[in-house]
């Protein structure tokens, strides 16, 4: 155990230093060194590269995970397990490969007009897609045998690390915007080699090519399991960059470029909630297994109040502050603030939404997590396609924020009517009179002429006013606790 909380503390940092990293890249530099055509077309390979890797995958990311312990073996040939895994993963990628070259007409079709750039790129998206699926694998096999850190390394530090200095050199003149490109597929090319290198190093896996628990039935249950995993991921990742795509589509790359800016702003909202979630899961699945639901219906109240409190207060944050944070923002995004403040509100309702997905997932109905991941990515495609017609990109950002309530209230109704849980009470309204007070207190504050003392200023009293009501008013007990406890070791109080 000690081992594994290692891992996920060493994750953890590698993780927001990789968002610190992100931030840079995706909110300064790329805006500063490319055009906006340019950083649309990279953001929308990007978010289409992750779907069709997803969909590539097979399921084969749970698959792995799930299943490699029954092939686990001490020779270290685990009974064929890798070559069946490089076998699936061979065959789902040249599928869907075959089916994005036949279908080329069709969708350049839908792209031409607003988005010539990407049909220009078009092949550009296979190898991407190539290198972020095997990574993926290989990611899901150093999972199974507990080697997590170095993965996370690779992926959170060291791209983000080599995409800074490829952004560089485009700066400096050393690479032109079609050479980063080619740079931009070999970097994760090179992350997926050197994780390979880890596999290769850690003795972990010998030759096999044949299997004895291969049956019949065996592959007819990890198949189902599979597909099962196939729809619940891909319908997810879908739903999660189908608004870029269609942006792309419909509006423009330069717009797909403003978007993604404030997505990545957006999504500090939720990052917390990430370190929680490590902790929370393996109590919840813990709980299933004892069928100990009032465990599971108290950290199902109590995480769904703090993550709407932290979410709470660093939506505000950002809005009180949007006139400093747009002093950082190249001026040809700033227009796009209004796409956050949709953005923001999805983040957050997902943030209050809790551990509803991960309950559902480990409990024996975990297939109901499947139905309404595909219910949502269904919602979001055609949200999307009304809105955007409406109102334009920021019409997509609106139906990301309808499309994330609906799927909330749907696990929110599902869960209280199978099982008897609910996570919201008054404290839940309490919380968000106290944010809109924050939020007005710190809106009306008056500017100072310099950007670092307004924002340092305008945050201190927000947040003094945001978690003093909350205190006051013991919303949560947990975070009263924690005040109690430093208040006392300060001696502010008996």
């Amino acid at each position: 155990m000690g081992k594994i909380q290692s891992q996920a503390l060493a994750n953890t940092i590698f993780s927001y230093v990789g968002m610190v990293l992100g931030y840079a890249n995706i909110i300064i530099l790329f805006p500063a060194v490319f055009s906006e055509m340019e950083f649309g077309l990279i953001q929308l390979l990007a978010g289409m590269g992750v779907v069709y890797s997803q969909f590539s995958a097979l399921g084969l990311v749970n698959i792995i995970v799930r299943f490699f312990p029954f092939f686990k073996s001490d020779d270290k040939r685990h009974d064929g397990f890798l070559f069946f895994v490089m076998l699936l993963t061979v065959v789902g990628f040249t599928l869907i490969t075959v089916l994005y070259v036949i279908f080329k007409p069709v969708i350049s079709a839908y792209y031409i007009e607003n988005s010539a750039l990407f049909v220009e790129y078009y092949y550009w998206l296979i190898p991407i897609s190539f290198f972020l699926l095997v990574f993926l694998v290989f990611d899901s096999i150093v999972r199974a045998i507990h080697k997590t850190v170095f993965s996370a390394f690779l992926r959170d530090v060291v791209f983000r690390v080599l995409t800074t200095l490829g952004i560089g050199l485009v700066f400096w003149q050393y690479l032109d915007f079609e050479e980063f490109l080619l740079y931009y597929v070999i970097i994760h090319g090179v992350i997926m080699i050197i994780l390979l290198g880890q596999i290769i190093l850690s003795r972990e896996f010998r030759p096999a090519y044949r299997s004895e628990t291969l049956t019949k039935l065996k592959v007819r249950e990890i198949t189902g399991y599979g597909l099962f995993s196939l729809l619940a991921g891909s319908s997810y990742f879908l739903a999660q960059n189908i608004d870029k795509i269609m942006i792309g589509s419909m509006v423009g790359l330069e717009t797909v470029a403003v978007y993604s800016v404030y997505i990545y702003i957006a999504t500090v909202i939720i990052f917390p909630a990430r370190s929680l979630y490590r902790i929370a899961i393996p109590i919840v699945t813990e709980a299933w297994k004892d069928n100990n639901l009032d465990l599971i219906r108290s950290l199902y109240k109590r995480t769904s109040l703090i993550l709407m409190i932290v979410g709470s207060i660093i939506y505000i944050g950002i809005i009180v502050n949007k006139e400093n944070i747009l002093y950082f923002i190249n001026p040809d995004y700033r227009e796009g603030f209004s796409f956050f403040i949709f953005l923001g509100m999805a983040m957050l309702i997902d943030m209050t939404g809790g551990l509803n997905s991960d309950i559902i997932g480990t409990s024996v109905k975990f297939r109901f997590d499947a139905l309404f991941n595909a219910i949502y990515s269904v919602l979001c495609i055609v949200l999307n396609v009304i809105f955007i017609n409406l109102y334009g990109a920021l019409g997509a950002a609106i139906a990301t924020a309808i499309s994330m309530l609906i799927f909330n209230i749907l696990k929110w109704a599902f869960l209280y009517k199978v099982y008897d849980m609910q996570p919201f009470g008054l404290k839940n309204l309490l919380v968000i009179v106290i944010t809109v007070m924050s939020l007005l207190v710190g809106w009306y504050l008056p500017h100072l002429g310099n950007v670092y003392a307004d924002l340092l200023y305008r945050s201190v009293i927000t947040a003094a006013v945001f978690f003093g009501a909350v205190i006051l008013f013991k919303v949560s007990s947990d975070l009263n606790e924690k005040f109690d406890k430093y208040a006392r070791k300060l001696k502010l109080i008996r």
